[in-house]
């Protein structure tokens, strides 16, 4: 006997760049499941009423339920709130989202089903990223009033650097302020107050931007005196820095497909509420802001390989030309740094960004080209070496549903 398809809705905030990751998941085990789904963005459309974009409807988020009827929702990045898909007239749907919703008040048993980037985890890549400096000095950057996602990764952050025996300065948290207050009035007394060099742990990536103006301010060298790393890699902001800011990126398609098959779970029993999940984060997304070489040009190269890497034709005579020394040297001082060669670093930024693509579902002619390969054969060559499979066998690992 076959069972209806189920009808499963999607709403995601206009402009975001990592959504896209996400849907990627949701849309994986979405096909696996047969799911007629779809997905809409939202803007603020005035009064409080959300409209719908990029859908063929359009319309309001009420509008939208009422014509789709959906048997489940998957909300991301807040981009609905929970009040908003609780209407009268309609059934309880069951619903997930993709980060804790905010300005919830709600006991453990009926706060939302949720999906969300494991703290402990960005705590965890942040003080490994930040212990290169060899620094002893280190402190958390949170919002006003400090809330509970920003608080849970302080604390682990801070029993991280006190169990190496390093020296944690904490950051008040006042309550109220926001942008450019928030940053005169509290972050730039409070890194004055720090002592030099210290390594900062932002818990996000707009509040690393907000550090590295500050330090622009003051004339504090990055990251010989101040070191920062965020959370989220939203590369509008940490490409757009100056330096540019590392940053943790969370493993998007993953929390997509977790939010899927939670769903699933739900729909299929919908009598029995499902606990939510945490996902680990992915890696640490190092740019020039802990970049910490003894020598500046390895930092600078580093920096230019990041940049140009996936460029058609870019090369290791591009980098030494860049240093301005030769190319038994520059490997040299390459591998005190790290221990890879210039071409190693090339080949790992190319790759990453190829496993991006890979899990967005882009085809593999398409990566190689984008991620500066001078053929299809010669992407996989490269790929099967370094990563140790084809590249077939580690998209279809890394898509399979949770």
């Amino acid at each position: 006997m076959s069972t209806r398809s189920k009808t499963v809705l999607a709403f995601l905030p206009s402009g975001g760049e990592n959504e896209v990751r996400i849907l990627g998941g949701i849309q994986d085990v979405a096909l696996s499941r047969h799911w007629a789904f779809s997905s809409a963005e939202c803007r603020d459309g005035g009064n409080g009423a959300l409209r719908i974009l990029r859908s063929p409807d359009g319309g309001t988020v009420g509008e939208m339920l009422a014509k789709i009827n959906p048997d489940g929702v998957i909300v991301i990045h807040n981009a609905v709130k929970p009040s908003t898909l609780r209407q009268p007239s309609r059934r309880a749907m069951p619903t997930v989202f993709i980060d804790r919703p905010v300005g919830i008040k709600a006991s453990r048993r009926t706060f939302p089903v949720c999906v969300f980037g494991e703290d402990a985890s960005f705590a965890r890549l942040a003080a490994a990223e930040l212990f290169r400096s060899g620094f002893r000095d280190y402190a958390f950057l949170t919002y006003p009033d400090d809330p509970p996602w920003s608080r849970e990764r302080g604390k682990c952050f801070a029993r991280i650097i006190a169990e190496a025996g390093m020296a944690f300065h904490p950051f008040p948290a006042p309550s109220g302020g926001n942008g450019a207050t928030y940053l005169v009035a509290h972050v730039a007394p409070f890194l004055d107050s720090l002592p030099k060099p210290c390594g900062i742990f932002a818990a996000n990536d707009a509040l690393g931007e907000a550090a590295l103006r500050v330090c622009a301010q003051r004339g504090w060298a990055v990251p010989q005196n101040i070191a920062i790393v965020g959370v989220d890699n939203l590369e509008f902001i940490c490409e757009g820095t100056t330096p540019t800011l590392s940053s943790i990126s969370r493993d998007w398609n993953s929390e997509g497909c977790a939010a899927a098959e939670l769903l699933a779970e739900w729909m299929a029993e919908p009598d029995r509420r499902p606990a939510s999940r945490i996902v680990p984060a992915s890696h640490v997304v190092r740019r020039a802001s802990t970049f910490f070489a003894a020598d500046r040009r390895v930092a600078q190269a580093m920096e230019f390989i990041r940049r140009h890497a996936c460029e058609e034709g870019f090369g290791p005579r591009d980098v030494v030309r860049e240093m301005g020394c030769s190319r038994t040297l520059a490997d040299s001082l390459f591998r005190k740094v790290d221990g890879r060669t210039i071409l190693d670093e090339i080949h790992g930024v190319r790759l990453a960004r190829a496993k991006e693509f890979l899990l967005l579902g882009k085809p593999a002619d398409f990566v190689a080209s984008a991620c500066g390969y001078a053929s299809y054969d010669d992407f996989c060559r490269v790929f099967k070496r370094r990563v140790g499979s084809t590249v077939r066998r580690w998209a279809l690992a890394e898509k399979s549903p949770v």
